[in-house]
């Protein structure tokens, strides 16, 4: 498994998406070949070097020969009747689906007119991202804060701030980190294409554990007199441990006066909005009390959230904070086939291989309820089908 890291230097879109891949070693014909798959498409890749202020970058023209023109519905259909297999799908249709909320949102109307973004260059930017991505098997993309300059633009529905109203709605509703340029002004440098591909599949983060070894930068087609309109991506193929290290979170604070029954509740309700893991350990503190002290891990990004969280919904009046590094083995979740229906399963890899499977405990516990069956017969029955299935 790959993962990546996008330096958004001076602006956004799909084809400077492209360009850093290419840039970075992508292969151009094997993309167009896996961007055939999709019917009624006929363009070409124009790919040139370029500079953009003193920085080296590539750049991609995408020359479309088709005339077809491409609604909404189309869009969909192409998509899921091609051979692109079950993932680049997948992505690719949340990306659509982000893209086409956001402009309803602005328009105020189901499936608005596609305007600009009806041509076949849409459904290269969007799709030729997600196949580089399983190309390149990144599996991961982290994304710098996105670059915004203050002041206003003129589109065919009238005068905005610099981001146009689609790009707005996708900011603010993922509620991604921007970063502005104060020596420039009037310019857009983020486009609803661009914006809607990455918000829909990069974590933005400050500090991301990143080892390089390929690299490339891409050049968007304006030229801006005071930044580079450039976009660097560097790959990590993680190919020398099995081991991936990431940087989390970790909250403490210590209670003494508050009901068990309150702060044990605490810990499932903090994990159901998206702790990695909450616990409790009991100590014996000051004024002779007895105490708990409550230790929350999340993502770097989440701090705030559950800071304020931990304030909110117990007694605490401080939070300790600490930013450790994590160590962590591949894993995926998916659902398998039991003799009692489908159920999560969590498969774990060490070295690229599948080291172990484990089902979900949830799974296993609803299921005896249901059945009325033990949870003990139950898991090893199902761990019986899960070691003839993926180890027989």
């Amino acid at each position: 498994m790959s993962k990546a890291y996008l330096n958004l230097i001076g602006g956004l879109s799909g084809d400077m998406l492209l360009s850093s891949l290419f840039d970075a070693g992508l292969d151009h014909k094997l993309l167009h070949s896996e961007l055939k798959k999709l019917n009624f498409i006929d363009f070409e890749f124009s790919i040139s070097k370029t500079f953009r202020h003193n920085i080296e970058a590539t750049h991609t023209d995408v020359i479309v020969k088709d005339q077809k023109k491409w609604t909404w519905s189309d869009f969909y259909h192409v998509v899921n009747d091609s051979n692109l297999n079950k993932t680049i799908k997948n992505n690719v249709i949340n990306c659509f689906d982000l893209l086409r909320n956001a402009e309803e949102e602005f328009h105020k109307e189901k499936n608005p007119h596609l305007h600009e973004l009806g041509t076949s260059d849409t459904l290269v930017d969007i799709c030729g991202f997600f196949i580089a991505m399983d190309i390149l098997r990144i599996e991961k993309l982290f994304s710098s804060p996105i670059p915004v300059v203050p002041g206003s633009i003129k589109t065919s529905h009238g005068s905005h701030n610099t981001l146009a109203p689609a790009t707005k709605n996708i900011v603010e509703k993922l509620n991604i980190p921007m970063r502005y340029m104060n020596h420039s002004s009037n310019i857009e440098t983020i486009t609803p294409t661009g914006i809607s591909i990455i918000g829909s599949f990069a974590v933005f983060r400050n500090s991301v554990d990143i080892r390089p070894t390929k690299t490339g930068s891409g050049a968007g087609s304006k030229t801006f007199e005071n930044f580079p309109n450039v976009i660097t991506t560097i790959i990590d193929e993680d190919i020398r441990d099995s081991l991936s290290k990431d940087i989390k979170a970790l909250l403490e604070t210590n209670i003494d006066d508050m009901s068990p029954e309150l702060l044990g509740r605490f810990v499932e309700y903090s994990i159901s909005l998206g702790a990695l893991d909450t616990w409790i350990t009991p100590y014996y503190g000051k004024k002779n009390r007895l105490g708990h002290k409550l230790t929350l891990l999340c993502n770097i990004e989440d701090t705030e959230k559950f800071s304020n969280l931990i304030i909110d919904e117990t007694s605490s009046l401080g939070v300790r904070l600490s930013k450790i590094d994590r160590l962590e083995a591949n894993r995926k979740i998916m659902l398998f086939d039991s003799s009692f229906g489908k159920i999560k399963i969590k498969m774990k890899y060490i070295d690229n291989e599948l080291h172990s499977v484990k089902p979900e405990f949830e799974d296993i516990n609803k299921i005896s309820k249901d059945t009325g069956k033990s949870l003990l017969s139950i898991s090893k029955l199902i761990e019986y089908e899960i070691n003839k299935e993926f180890f027989s």
